[in-house]
Order: C-alpha cells, then sequence, then structure tokens
C-alpha cells in the first residue's frame, strides 16, 4: 500500500512539473500580452483591444488548469492522509464548511455580502468533536464614473480557518479573546476585563459575561496557549466561548490543504498540508481540551 502511495505520488509530481511549467508560460506570454496592449494604446489604441480579451483568456485557462491539477491533488492525496492522520471516521469535504449563520452568529465580524467556506473536516479527537473550515468574508463595493456606470466590487476583511471544538460539557461562559478585530466586532452585552498579565492585555482584548467565570477558562496556561497560538500567525485571532463551544478564528492564516504547483512534492510540501490537517487535533491537546474541565458535567 505504502509503495502504491509513492508511485501515486510521484506520478502526480510529474503532472506537478508539467502544470508549473505551462502555467509560466501561460502567465508570462498574458504579461506580454498586457505591457504591449498597453503600449499599443498610444499608437494604435484597437490592438489594446485585441491583445487584453487574449491576455484575459489565456490568465483564465492557464489558472483553470492549476486549479485543476489541486482539486485532484485533493482527491487523490489530502483525502487519504486525512484518513491516516485522524481516522477512518474523519470527514471531509471539499466544497463543505461550518455555516455562516452560525460564523455571524458570534458577532467577531460583519455579516459577508459574500462569502465562501471550503476544505471542511468534522472528526473527534480524543473523544472531543470538533469541526473546521477555511472561510473567506467579503464586503461589496459600489462605485459610479463621471458616465453614470455602476461597478460592483468586493473586499475580503477575513480569510482564513474557523475552528469549532464541542466540549462536552454544558459551559454556560460567554467569552471573547481577541486582537485586531475587524470591523463589524461586536462584544455586548459582554463586559470589558484584563487579565493579571500585561503582555496578555497589550495582545488581546477580553470581554464576558461574568468575570469571575472568565477566569475559569483564563488560566495561566491558557493564557500561554493563546499567545503562542497568535504568535503563529500574522493576522487577527479570536477566541469565542460561547454554548459549551470553543471557535477560534485565524484570520490571514493561508489556504489550508493548497498544494503549490511551484514548489515539488516533497517531504516539506507535504508536513505543511499535514499539519493544516492536525490543527484543530493540535489545539485541542496543547489547550487541553480534552480534560474533564471541559467534558464533565459537574
Amino acid at each position: 500500500m505504502e509503495n502504491k502511495n509513492i508511485s501515486q505520488l510521484e506520478e502526480l509530481e510529474q503532472e506537478r512539473k508539467s502544470v508549473n511549467k505551462k502555467s509560466k508560460i501561460g502567465y508570462a506570454i498574458a504579461i506580454g500580452l498586457i505591457v504591449v496592449g498597453i503600449a499599443c494604446f498610444f499608437w494604435i489604441p484597437f490592438l489594446m483591444f485585441i491583445f487584453m480579451p487574449i491576455a484575459i483568456v489565456l490568465v483564465i485557462v492557464t489558472s483553470s488548469k492549476v486549479n485543476k491539477f489541486r482539486k485532484k491533488f485533493k482527491e487523490l492525496v489530502v483525502k487519504k492522509l486525512i484518513k491516516e492522520e485522524l481516522g477512518v471516521d474523519a470527514v471531509y469535504k471539499m466544497n463543505g464548511g461550518i455555516s455562516i449563520s452560525e460564523i455571524n452568529s458570534l458577532k467577531v465580524a460583519r455579516s459577508p455580502d459574500r462569502y465562501r467556506t471550503e476544505d471542511y473536516i468534522s472528526c473527534t479527537y480524543n473523544g472531543v468533536p470538533y469541526e473546521m473550515c477555511d472561510c473567506v468574508l467579503e464586503e461589496e463595493y459600489q462605485t459610479t464614473d463621471s458616465n453614470g456606470h455602476t461597478q460592483t466590487s468586493y473586499q475580503t476583511y477575513f480569510k482564513g480557518r474557523v475552528i469549532k471544538i464541542d466540549f462536552q460539557r454544558n459551559l454556560k461562559i460567554e467569552l471573547k479573546v481577541v486582537n485586531h478585530p475587524t470591523r463589524g466586532f461586536q462584544y455586548k452585552p459582554l463586559v470589558p476585563f484584563e487579565t493579571e498579565v500585561i503582555e496578555f492585555n497589550k495582545t488581546f482584548k477580553c470581554y464576558a459575561n461574568s468575570k469571575e467565570d472568565a477566569f475559569y477558562i483564563l488560566t495561566p496556561i491558557m493564557i500561554q496557549k493563546m499567545q503562542e497560538l497568535e504568535r503563529m500567525y500574522k493576522g487577527g485571532i479570536y477566541y469565542v466561548f460561547t454554548k459549551g463551544n470553543l471557535y477560534i478564528l485565524i484570520n490571514n492564516s493561508g489556504d489550508s490543504l493548497e498544494v503549490s504547483v511551484s514548489k515539488p512534492l516533497d517531504e516539506k510540501q507535504m508536513n505543511k498540508i499535514k499539519s493544516d490537517i492536525l490543527i484543530g487535533a493540535s489545539i485541542i491537546n496543547e489547550f487541553r481540551m480534552d480534560s474533564d474541565k471541559y467534558n464533565v458535567d459537574r
């Protein structure tokens, strides 16, 4: 079975090299056509309207081939890795995700005008169920030019990972711990407070329905682990304890489970994908979310 996996990976590597070579050529030609098209605008304007559409079509076709390879890699490799790393009961949906109504209910960002979720994983680790997916939230903008023509565009304000850990204990604690809050973030009716850790307070803002309940969660070890996870990512990170669940939203964390066609399918790239797969289980382990504290009613 292992030899079969190696053989399959070797075949995919050859295909990756071919896709990478063709994509470089395709993008290079498209850029060349755009440059020539812009230059022609000042001398032979009509040529720009020939070169530009060709360049756009070339970019679309080239991107389509790259995306097709990435999808094939997920079907053949990522699905198998998820089962190997998380167990045969792990569920993976390439185009699925945590519902947008559930994400909106957390009130860590404004409700999006357009959104996308993908690479959904559902699993149980050490008796603790969890879900995670990639999520993109976008806001619509409309501009009108001098001729009265309206153009619609979208600006991304959240692009990253959403992780939901489902405690087996019915904790009635409402707590938000956030840094770099994005627009639309709401904390009321929760009350702001600070911890005794000055460095933590410089990085995070804390809000809870009860300060006493908050410190039941925010132990020195929990604070340390929150800081460690925050240092791993450049974007904002939001911890939301609500209705017996912990949601962790990591902004600007990049697309997970995505293979790079410009890099070989070597151990380094495979380890990166495995790390993406294991982040939920790693958080449960590091944050001790599988302890009785979160899973046994008292």
